[in-house]
């Protein structure tokens, strides 16, 4: 029976009421399945996001999904994805560079444009506090 439901996901003739159904009772599989359909809407993206954290991945690499979408503390992977695309919150990067899931903050390192101004404000932070240990070393000298 579940070959059929995971047919019946990635079916075209569909409708939007059906295939609400569906993502009712669709589990990972069948959820996956489902984010990949090109007339699946946006309140139906959201929903299925926020049923299945596999399939708020694809929809966040897709671009079906905005930053407004998805909460970074209940669906992470999503985050990462939307923050990879370039479309994610800075405020979201500088949460993941400091995450304590190490590949959470390897996936943030990878990401694009957002975090160029996480890591630059971090390099200014790290030479202002190496400038502040040179200035308190030379007064040890007056």
């Amino acid at each position: 029976m579940h070959h059929v439901l995971c047919g019946l996901a990635v079916n075209p003739a569909l409708s939007p009421g059906q295939v609400g159904r569906l993502m009712s009772m669709a589990d990972e599989e069948i959820a996956t399945r489902l984010a990949g359909r090109a007339d699946l809407g946006h309140e139906q993206a959201v929903a299925l996001a926020a049923h299945s954290a596999a399939s708020a991945v694809l929809l966040a690499h897709e671009g079906r999904l905005t930053s407004a979408d998805i909460d970074p503390g209940h669906r992470p992977e999503a985050a990462l994805a939307l923050l990879d695309r370039g479309t994610g919150s800075v405020e979201w990067a500088r949460h993941f560079a400091a995450d304590p899931v190490r590949e959470r903050r390897g996936l943030t390192r990878a990401c694009g444009a957002v975090l160029q101004a996480v890591y630059r404000r971090a390099l200014v932070y790290a030479r202002v506090a190496h400038l502040w240990r040179c200035g308190a070393w030379a007064s040890r000298f007056r």
